[in-house]
């Protein structure tokens, strides 16, 4: 299917608090926009209580979800269900296609497609750890989700590198001094965060897991593969956060040290006219407040450029 004969405004991949906040300012401006998006996003699967994002005091990130769904869709936006995996075009004829074949055209896009997180793994497979993505107690970020710990005992399950293992301690130790530490990926230690491991009396455990205890959601151990069980109030996850950006990149934009979508400013456009980046695909901190504000100012600055090029094309 293809809808190139009535073309969108704008087309957002992505439907997370960035791209459902750009699609809210843009069909509020009378934009015609289409989200695509495949679900997968965390907030989907996240039935526990946030308690920072202003305004919504103790929202579930599922019901945040709803809520600005319905909100945009009563504004006018398309929302639809859809694995885009093609990008190509330019200013003014954009083109997408998805995984089923169909095909999208817009005059401007916005790419909100997020990050990928690593899971914990058992024997390594990462699956069982879908059990308890609805949170309860399992956490990926310090930024986000740091407070939830204070004052509990708390595993910190390292995925990827040791240093970073490390640093999300540093972090969480500011709300819990009852961290034990687990090394299920790099095992080996730079001696200054070894050093500062072990002034804190703060255990370290370097193996796989084998098992992970738990019921209704709510994680209440992981066995390593020696058989030791570590039964904790908490867990946190410190994993790497890969940037999805083979749309960007199909499209020509050159990915940043840190591996994000580069951007020329604040406001999220890029040197592809015509094209913005919002959300987790920017390098910054993944909080759904900071989230909806890149995509907000993004959305304007849209609205922006397309009254400016197309009424100028109507003059």
């Amino acid at each position: 299917m293809t809808n190139t004969d009535n073309s969108y405004d704008t087309l957002i991949v992505g439907g997370g608090p960035a791209g459902l906040s750009a699609a809210l300012h843009l069909a509020w401006h009378k934009r015609r926009v289409l989200v695509l998006d495949r679900r997968t996003g965390p907030l989907f699967f996240t039935l526990t209580k946030l308690e920072n994002v202003p305004g919504l005091p103790g929202i579930s990130g599922v019901k945040l979800q709803q809520t600005l769904r319905k909100q945009v869709e009563a504004l006018g936006a398309e929302i639809k269900r859809a694995n885009v995996v093609k990008a190509s075009g330019q200013a003014g004829n954009f083109l997408l296609e998805t995984d089923k074949g169909e095909q999208f055209a817009a005059k401007t896009l916005l790419l909100a497609t997020g990050i990928a997180r690593y899971h914990p793994t058992v024997n390594g497979d990462w699956r069982p750890c879908l059990a308890y993505a609805g949170k309860c107690n399992v956490y990926y970020c310090p930024d986000c989700e740091a407070p939830e710990i204070d004052d509990k005992q708390t595993v910190v399950i390292g995925v990827g590198s040791s240093r970073g293992a490390v640093s999300t301690a540093q972090h969480l130790y500011e709300h819990s001094k009852k961290l034990l530490l687990l090394l299920s990926g790099e095992t080996e230690m730079r001696e200054n965060d070894e050093i500062w491991v072990k002034e804190r009396n703060i255990p370290i455990y370097r193996q796989g897991i084998a098992e992970l205890v738990g019921k209704r959601g709510c994680l209440e151990a992981v066995v390593l593969a020696d058989g030791i069980k570590l039964s904790a109030d908490a867990f946190f996850v410190s994993s790497p956060k890969v940037p999805r950006t083979d749309l960007a990149q199909q499209l020509g934009l050159s990915v940043t040290k840190s591996g994000h979508a580069e951007v020329k400013s604040q406001r999220g456009n890029t040197a592809v006219d015509g094209l913005w980046i919002a959300g987790d695909l920017r390098p910054m901190t993944q909080q759904v407040a900071i989230a909806m504000g890149t995509g907000s100012i993004a959305a304007v600055h849209i609205d922006q450029y397309l009254a400016e090029k197309y009424q100028a094309l109507a003059g």
